[in-house]
C-alpha cells in the first residue's frame, strides 16, 4: 500500500545523455562544461521532490565493453561515440552525487540497464525507475513504475501497470516484443 518504502533507481547514463542534448553547451568560470550536470540535477531534484523516495541509487555503465559485447561483437556498434563534452562531465556528475550522499552503482562489464533490472527485481519495496530509455518499461509490474523523461528533460511521464497499455498499446511484456 501507500506505506511501503520507495526506492528511486536512476538510469545515470540515459539521464546524463538526455540532459546533455537538452541543454545548451554551458560552461563554468573555468571553462568546464556543465550543461549535462545542470540538466541532470534539475530532473533529479524535480522527481525527488515529487516522489519523496526513502532510498535512491544511480546506475551507470562502467565502460563501453560489457558481457554483451563478448557475446556478440557488433552489439551497439552502430551507437555514436559519446561526445567529449559529455564524457568530461561524467566524473564530475558522479562526484556531485556522492557529495549529495547518493549511492552510485557501476559494475565492470555490466550495463546500467541490467543493474536497474537487478535492483528493481530484488529491492522488496516499491521501485520507481527514472530513465529516458523505453527499454526499462519492460520492468513495470505491481511494484515498479517508470518515470520516463520526454522532450529532453522538461516533461516526465509516469508509466505504471494502470496506464502502460493506454500509452504504448502493450503491457510490460509487450514492450520486449515491440523492441
Amino acid at each position: 500500500g501507500e506505506f511501503m518504502d520507495k526506492i528511486l533507481i536512476v538510469d545515470g547514463n540515459s539521464l546524463a545523455y538526455r540532459a546533455y542534448y537538452a541543454m545548451p553547451l554551458l560552461t563554468n568560470g573555468e571553462g568546464i562544461y556543465t550543461g549535462s550536470l545542470y540538466g541532470f540535477l534539475n530532473m533529479l531534484l524535480k522527481v525527488l521532490d515529487e516522489a519523496k523516495p526513502e532510498y535512491i541509487v544511480v546506475a551507470f555503465d562502467f565502460s563501453k565493453k560489457t558481457f554483451r559485447n563478448q557475446l556478440y561483437e557488433p552489439y551497439k556498434a552502430t551507437r555514436k561515440e559519446t561526445p567529449e563534452e559529455l564524457r568530461a562531465q561524467c566524473p564530475l556528475l558522479k562526484e556531485l552525487l556522492v557529495t549529495m550522499g547518493i549511492k552510485i552503482i557501476e559494475v565492470e562489464g555490466i550495463e546500467a540497464d541490467d543493474i536497474i533490472g537487478t535492483v528493481a527485481k530484488s529491492s522488496g519495496i516499491e521501485n520507481m525507475i527514472l530513465s529516458g530509455d523505453r527499454d526499462v518499461l519492460q520492468l513495470i509490474d505491481k511494484k515498479t513504475s517508470v518515470w520516463l523523461t520526454k522532450k529532453g528533460i522538461s516533461e516526465i511521464h509516469k508509466i505504471d501497470e494502470s496506464n502502460i497499455k493506454g500509452v504504448f498499446g502493450v503491457d510490460a511484456k509487450g514492450i520486449i516484443e515491440l523492441k
